[in-house]
């Protein structure tokens, strides 16, 4: 249920960085960047995240753009918390 409410009530962008900020490591605070390892190919995430695997590219490269995240493949280096953060509410 928690996940239908998610789909319709949140963006596509609002999805992907709430997914961004759970994979965090959950001792964050001492940090300004913060290296995440996706778990799986972007296609199973953006599955999970009701996406296309194109939107969801499109989305991290977004965010990529605006500075709040660098990608190195399957690495996802978090420049700016407080900015991503805004992104998920």
């Amino acid at each position: 249920m928690s996940d239908i409410q998610e789909y319709t009530l949140r963006t596509g962008v609002q999805r992907t960085v709430n997914y961004l900020l759970r994979e965090l490591p959950k001792v964050y605070e001492t940090s300004s960047d913060f290296l995440i390892k996706l778990p799986f190919d972007k296609k199973i995430i953006a599955s999970k995240l009701n996406l296309t695997q194109e939107h969801f590219s499109r989305i991290l490269w977004e965010l990529s753009s605006d500075g709040l995240i660098d990608i190195d493949g399957k690495y996802i280096n978090i420049k700016n918390i407080s900015r991503l953060t805004e992104f998920s509410v």
